[in-house]
């Protein structure tokens, strides 16, 4: 018996516990992300202008109403209420049971200034005459709101959307107006019958973004408020990170160009002191720059030397004037491990190996009476701009890349080779990409020579390294040995990894077959732009610009812009199609995609 009353004991004290952790959880707070947090700023702004509230009309004088109600009833500055009197009863029409008195509007009123237990307005429509003593009120109905993304990433606008509707004050109307003035705004939601018009901006700092609402009545186009939130870009990277892969198609490019020439390096520089850069592209010696508009326009040219070819091209502002100067590395004599082609206007071209000793030359070219003119050149010295430094590497025929990174620094007129970078042994200088974490934090992201992508933290230890290798890279060059007999391998020219804004962009390609069958004299099948992200803690994944038929060549983000230089797959699809057309399909392509709110 007594452990019959010791077991219903234990069952009731359970029982208890069970209901009071239960009801402490369903009490417990939400856990809100600091986005959120920043968010909620800007909906309680909005909100606040759409309290329900109910007064009269206590005095009318000319233009100008007084209401019975004030803060204390949450009426603020910049309220419409509605005026109505009231009509006739109105009745069930079944129970004949009794609902409420019919309102018919008779003005709006706009709130100027606010006591404790009234306020005064203005009249926006209506006659004084029909208002004094009259109803007032903000009816608790959903609110009829065009949202406008404005110039603000997608996914933290649609975040802010979604914020808005689940509040269920807000009747969201969506736009298709990309970039729009304010009357143009005001026009479109007086079309789609808003009530109120509710405009995104936003503004990006080093390490967050200032997110403001703009928000407008649409009967006459007035502004009521105008509130900004502060927000982590952090915040904004791991909500595009978890909303998941997104990528650009190749169907997607704003511009698509047939290059006059077979360029295989790309970069961009303001060169002419104007807020649209120029494209550099660089095709066996010579190095070409263009305008870049709905056509291409030659603007100057020059070769980088009589007896080199181009491997790599950098800009840079040396002297701080605001115009960039050109870095160029070139090379000669490299045995080439493959055989390349390149198309020219007499078709199909090849490149053979050869058999002398090789060298690199790098040089920075400035412009001078519009001309580009070398300024510096090392020989046997591999040159980039890195971690917003001009670095240099020694070259060696025996090993390629030979011992540390050293920054080219420019003072009064002259270089001078300042003091050594600290990277993780076995890396070379086109290997890697300095990022920052959102706490100012570096780390770098590096290739191996296997084609997996590695990640360093602050510390130099290796923290990451992708699941899969990217597809080999597209230079690869024999390491000289003194001995016929003796092997020592390649030695890889790394494909360009680029920042657009925190994240690290890096080619990916794939052979024929899904990437099983590789011929690398016909070039790839296809390849894809990947991003990563490093949080502070983790990386982060995702596509940036999904699969293109053949090779990417040379990439670069400028502004709200990705452009991208591709050589067609032999035996695509679309290679084929330009044969039957009769149109030469070895021609090099270049797309311009828009980065712009993604």
């Amino acid at each position: 018996m007594l452990k019959k009353i010791a077991a219903a004991i234990l069952y009731s004290v359970l029982v208890a516990a069970f209901i009071q952790s239960a009801w402490a959880a369903e009490k417990a707070p939400a856990t809100i992300s600091p986005l959120e947090t920043s968010l909620e700023e800007l909906r309680k702004d909005i909100n606040s202008y759409f309290v329900p509230v109910s007064g009269v009309v206590i005095s009318v004088d000319e233009d100008t109403v007084g209401v019975n109600k004030g803060s204390s009833s949450s009426l603020k500055t910049g309220m419409r209420l509605t005026v109505f009197k009231e009509g006739a009863p109105f009745r069930h029409p079944v129970t004949k049971e009794y609902i409420g008195k019919l309102e018919i509007p008779v003005g709006t009123i706009e709130i100027t200034s606010v006591a404790d237990s009234k306020s005064k307005g203005r009249i926006i429509t209506g006659k004084p005459a029909d208002l004094k003593g009259q109803n007032v009120k903000i009816a608790a109905n959903k609110v009829r709101l065009l949202f406008y993304q404005g110039n603000a990433d997608w996914n933290l606008a649609d975040t802010y959307y979604h914020m808005l509707l689940d509040s269920g004050r807000f009747e969201l109307i969506d736009t298709g107006l990309q970039s729009a003035t304010e009357a143009e705004l005001v026009a479109e939601a007086k079309k789609k019958g808003a009530e109120a018009l509710l405009a995104l901006y936003s503004k990006e700092l080093k390490n967050t973004v200032e997110l403001t609402h703009k928000l407008y009545w649409v009967n006459d186009g007035r502004q009521f408020s105008e509130a900004t939130s502060t927000i982590a870009l952090a915040s904004i990277k791991q909500l595009k990170f978890s909303a998941g892969a997104f990528a650009w198609r190749k169907g997607e490019a704003m511009l698509t160009y047939k290059l006059p020439e077979s360029a295989s390096h790309m970069t961009v520089g303001n060169f002419r002191g104007e807020a649209q850069p120029d494209l550099v592209l660089a095709s066996d010696n010579r190095v070409n720059i263009y305008k870049l508009d709905v056509d291409l326009r030659l603007l100057w040219t020059f070769k980088a030397s009589r007896t080199h070819d181009v491997i790599w091209i950098d800009t840079f502002d040396v002297n701080g004037d605001g115009r960039d100067e050109i870095l160029v590395t070139t090379a000669s004599g490299l045995r080439s491990n493959t055989t390349a082609y390149y198309s020219t206007e007499e078709g199909l071209q090849v490149i053979k190996p050869v058999d002398n000793e090789g060298s690199v030359r790098s040089f920075i070219y400035t412009m001078e009476k519009d001309s580009f003119k070398p300024i510096w050149r090392g020989e046997n010295l591999f040159i980039r701009v890195l971690d917003k430094k001009i670095v240099t590497q020694k070259f060696s025929s025996e090993e390629g890349f030979d011992g540390q990174l050293f920054p080219l620094e420019y003072n009064n007129g002259r270089f001078t080779t300042g003091q050594p970078m600290q990277i993780a042994k076995g890396l070379n200088i086109y290997d890697l990409q300095f990022v920052y974490a959102p706490d100012g934090r570096r780390g770098y992201f590096a290739w191996d020579e296997a084609g997996f992508v590695n990640f360093y933290n602050d510390k130099g230890v290796r923290t990451w390294v992708s699941k899969e290798e990217f597809g080999g890279f597209a230079d690869s060059f024999k390491k000289e040995s003194k001995s016929i007999m003796l092997d020592k391998g390649n030695w890889s020219m790394k494909d360009k990894f680029a920042l657009a804004n925190a994240e690290v962009l890096a080619p990916k390609r794939k052979g024929m077959f899904g990437g099983f069958v590789n011929v690398k004299s016909l070039g790839y099948a296809s390849s894809e732009l990947r991003s990563f992200w490093w949080n502070g803690i983790t990386v982060e994944e995702r596509s940036y610009l999904e699969e293109i038929d053949g090779t990417i060549l040379d990439y670069a983000v400028v502004g709200d812009r990705l452009l991208v230089i591709v050589k067609p797959y032999l035996i695509s699809w679309d290679t084929v199609k330009s044969l039957s057309e009769g149109k030469n399909p070895m021609g090099i392509m270049l797309y311009m995609f828009s980065t712009k709110s993604r």
